[in-house]
C-alpha cells in the first residue's frame, strides 16, 4: 500500500452556543477560521448564506507527505488543556478532527498510530475522513 499523497487536518468545534472567543480564551490560541450561529456572509456569486451553528476551526499544516499523525500532534501541540477539559467541551459542543485525504494513485492508504488514536480518544474527539480519489480528467 502506497501512503496517501498529501492530507489536510483541522480540529473543529461546532455548537449553537459556541462563543468564538470564549474557546480562544480556553485554549490560548486563535482559529483559522471561526464564526457564530447567525453570521451572514454573501458569496462571490451574490447568494446570502446564513451559517447554521458556531464554529471554532484550527487548521493544521498542509501535508503533501499525508503525515497525518504529524498534524495531529501538530494541533494537540497549540492547545494544552487537560482531558477533563476536553470531555467538558464535548458536552457543550461537536468536536471532530476533519481529514481530507488525497489520493494520486488508485491504492493509497493511510496507518493512524496508536498514539494518535488515544489522544482522539482520550478527549472524545471523533474522527471525519473525506477521501477524495485522484482526477484523472487529462
Amino acid at each position: 500500500m502506497g501512503l496517501i499523497n498529501r492530507c489536510e487536518a483541522a480540529l473543529r468545534l461546532f455548537g449553537d452556543d459556541l462563543i468564538p472567543e470564549e474557546v480562544c480564551r480556553l485554549f490560548g490560541h486563535f482559529p483559522s477560521k471561526a464564526w457564530l450561529k447567525g453570521y451572514r456572509y454573501t458569496t462571490s456569486s451574490g447568494a446570502t448564506v446564513v451559517r447554521k451553528t458556531g464554529a471554532w476551526i484550527l487548521d493544521a499544516a498542509l501535508s503533501e507527505t499525508g503525515d497525518f499523525d504529524g498534524q495531529i500532534s501538530q494541533l494537540f501541540a497549540q492547545i494544552s488543556i487537560g482531558t477533563d477539559a476536553w470531555l467538558a467541551l464535548g458536552k457543550r459542543f461537536e468536536i471532530d478532527i476533519y481529514c481530507g485525504w488525497f489520493m494520486d494513485g488508485s491504492n493509497e492508504g493511510v496507518a493512524i498510530s496508536p498514539r494518535s488514536l488515544l489522544m482522539l480518544g482520550e478527549r472524545n474527539i471523533a474522527l471525519s475522513v473525506e477521501i477524495y480519489a485522484p482526477n484523472n480528467d487529462d
